[in-house]
């Protein structure tokens, strides 16, 4: 989710995967369609997860589930509860056996690992690398990150969609949460999408960390300052190296707290899994982005048609599109390609409905002001513009009043095409997934309950915040005019104000 921040924090200073699926239209090497039949053994069943809570207890489910292997994938991976409990579960799965791989970013701004616990984790068996090592002094290279989500089971299931490990992602925090979605699938297509991990696993961009060395002393010659000034360096290194060393067993090391989360999340969630519903999916597409894109890559005139497979197969289904489009995203910033493919729906009179954050809603200030610059545009142009108003959603159980009362915002990425088709993933309608990210995503076509259930959450969702119905207007579900902006504090609004041009000029790197 924060991936907004390398931009602004930035400012301010491959091998080839399983063929597609001869039922496959378009021949990428990181895509693959299946289409069930009576012929063939093709059986993929899918289940939305709305609920933060409930898509942590769900993946604690699934390690406790694996026998064989486990491929963890994310954008962040924070140090809190979350990212405590599911860590301890590997491990465990780790001591039983299992093959245990993560891949996490290393984006700088997020990053929230170090050597330290990868080395930890490898003595108990898990094998943890970090994609993209690039310092912020390799501006290009630096930003092209793998914004990707992935968790895998076996071969036999496995979990995409917005959701990031942290507090903040599964309803767990009082300061910021987000309202998500993840989809579930079980079935044939998840060896491909097993496939897809390996390939960023072992690629060459891919760290694979170096086990931390002790300080060592300097020679400090025969000046007293000199000696003193290399002595608390010394200190200070060696102080550094125990407390990241403590940090990171303490990290692994089970605690009651721990215990107390694991208990409340097992009460509140079961109750919402157990009464989720597997749907049948007729046709299924995976489609991810090819690793290793870098400042070296991105000055060959086919960089796009090389490592971004996932905006060619959107503008597909979008062009494809006759009657309606939902999208859900918790950016939304147009660059040429996709205003291009807007304006297109536009002239098709097809309906458009967007749902996305408010000033008042999203961690993002800059794309805000990117946003409001447009929307009363789009929303001329019969664009229905729908924003989050920075509350929790009643819908979703939580863990403590504190969590209520947190600000929220969306940051589910989903799409809905003729009420007939259904993706879920990581991309963001912003320039960082059209140009700089790799991103994923899964798409199901053909099974009516499944897309009403995803339409009704984002309807849901979007009727709970505020409709935009004019120039600087909005009103609530029971058409009461609102703050068009989200109810913000006054700071933010001040914020976007002063920020507006620097980042309407600079949006290509938001």
């Amino acid at each position: 989710m924060k991936l907004q921040t390398i931009a602004l924090s930035l400012l301010m200073l491959t091998g080839p995967l399983s063929s597609a699926d001869e039922n496959s239209a378009l021949k990428y090497p990181f895509y693959q369609e299946q289409v069930a039949s009576m012929q063939n053994s093709v059986s993929n069943e899918m289940m939305v997860s709305n609920s933060g809570i409930a898509s942590l207890l769900l993946r604690l489910d699934m390690i406790k589930r694996a026998k064989k292997s486990i491929e963890v994938e994310y954008f962040i991976y924070n140090q809190d509860r979350a990212g405590r409990v599911l860590t301890q579960a590997l491990v465990e799965a780790a001591k039983r056996g299992v093959k245990v791989r993560m891949l996490v970013d290393k984006s700088l701004p997020v990053f929230a690992l170090d050597a330290h616990i990868a080395k930890e984790l490898r003595e108990v068996g898990v094998d943890l690398r970090f994609y993209n090592d690039a310092s912020a002094l390799q501006l290009s290279t630096a930003q092209f990150r793998s914004h990707r989500k992935l968790f895998v089971i076996d071969d036999i299931e496995a979990i995409t969609g917005g959701r990031n490990i942290g507090d903040d992602y599964f309803d767990l925090s009082e300061h910021f949460n987000f309202l998500d979605r993840d989809l579930y699938v079980k079935g044939t297509i998840v060896k491909a999408m097993r496939e897809s991990f390996d390939e960023y696993f072992k690629h060459k961009v891919t760290e694979n960390p170096k086990t931390p060395e002790i300080p060592r002393k300097m020679s400090a010659g025969f000046r007293p300052e000199r000696r003193r000034a290399l002595k608390r360096q010394f200190e200070q290194r060696m102080k550094n190296f125990i407390s990241a060393q403590k940090n990171a067993k303490a990290f692994l090391t089970q605690t009651q707290a721990d215990r107390d989360l694991l208990e409340k999340v097992e009460e509140i969630a079961r109750p919402i899994l157990d009464s989720k519903k597997m749907y049948n999916c007729p046709q299924t597409t995976y489609a991810a982005d090819v690793p290793g894109a870098r400042f070296s890559k991105r000055i060959e005139s086919d960089f796009t048609d090389k490592f971004r497979v996932l905006r060619k197969v959107f503008a597909q289904k979008i062009e494809n599109v006759t009657s309606e489009i939902i999208v859900s995203s918790p950016y939304f910033i147009h660059n040429g390609h996709t205003k291009s493919l807007m304006n297109t729906l536009i002239d098709k009179n097809v309906d458009i409905e967007i749902y996305t954050n408010s000033l008042g809603s999203t961690d993002a200030i800059y794309v805000a002001a990117n946003f409001y610059k447009d929307v009363f545009k789009w929303q001329e142009k019969g664009v229905v513009p729908y924003i989050h108003n920075g509350t929790w959603f009643p819908k979703h159980p939580t863990i403590s009043e504190g969590v209520k009362k947190a600000k929220w915002g969306t940051h589910s990425k989903t799409q809905i095409y003729d009420n007939n088709e259904v993706m879920i993933g990581t991309y963001n309608v912003d320039n960082r997934s059209n140009f700089y990210n790799s991103e994923m995503a899964l798409f199901c076509k053909g099974n009516p309950e499944l897309t009403a259930e995803v339409r009704e959450s984002i309807h849901e969702r979007s009727r709970a915040g505020y409709k935009i119905i004019g120039d600087h207007e909005s009103v609530d579900s029971k058409d009461i005019r609102t703050d068009v902006y989200g109810n913000p504090t006054g700071m933010s609004k001040f914020i976007m104000n002063a920020i507006a041009i620097p980042s309407i000029l600079l949006k290509d790197l938001l």
